[in-house]
């Protein structure tokens, strides 16, 4: 058989010549996409569901109606701040630190039942996502110089995935309690654990680019 022949930019590769196959992930572009991964599912428990923990305390809907602006405000805030305050940071202690903050955000209703502790998790939560968005996907910029676009999109897919098991852990759950806990309480243990864990690897980790 004829060996394969690597088309040149812009030249068309010969007919019959069998394409390269697709790199694979380097060990540390695995790693960033696993975080990111754990990133959509840790963000999307609260920001689903932290209107329904508030309703649970109260039943005035203008009162926990108040956790989605609370959210939204600080997501604005925090994009400010980071533009002023966290440019010269190297991306992936941004990362770090922006996901080590969201999983305080996700452990505080497991901690406190109380109508402060939803205002501090959305603001806790709702001031990093945007600055963990924004870190996640300049480092993998920084990662892959040439051509980022496979490891972005391998990162924008798992975020997707786990914003979907967030959800799907809950509906699986339903109204069973395992060990006193519900399944919101369940879905924030992981979402804690996930954020937790990733934010510690991005932050031993190296920024040494693939």
């Amino acid at each position: 058989a004829a060996p394969a022949v690597a088309a040149s930019p812009g030249v068309a590769a010969a007919p019959g010549a069998r394409r390269a196959p697709a790199p694979k992930l380097a060990p540390g572009n695995l790693g960033v996409v696993l975080c990111y991964s754990a990133f959509g599912f840790g963000y999307i428990v609260p920001a689903t569901f932290l209107p329904t923990m508030a309703r649970e305390l109260v039943s005035d809907p203008l009162v926990f109606g108040l956790t989605w602006p609370i959210f939204g405000t600080a997501a604005a805030l925090s994009v400010a701040f980071a533009a002023r305050w966290l440019h010269g940071w190297p991306r992936r202690k941004v990362w770090a630190i922006a996901q080590g903050v969201m999983a305080l955000g996700t452990v505080l209703p497991l901690l406190h039942q109380a109508l402060w502790a939803l205002a501090a998790s959305a603001v806790l939560v709702g001031g990093t996502f945007m600055v963990t968005t924004m870190a996640g996907l300049q480092l993998a910029r920084e990662r892959m110089p040439a051509n980022p676009t496979r490891l972005l999109a391998r990162m924008t897919a798992g975020f997707a995935a786990g914003q979907i098991a967030g959800p799907l852990l809950v509906r699986i759950i339903g109204d069973s309690q395992f060990a006193g806990w519900d399944a919101l309480s369940w879905a924030s243990a992981n979402a804690t654990l996930l954020l937790a864990g990733t934010a510690l690897w991005l932050w031993r980790g190296s920024d040494r680019p693939a």
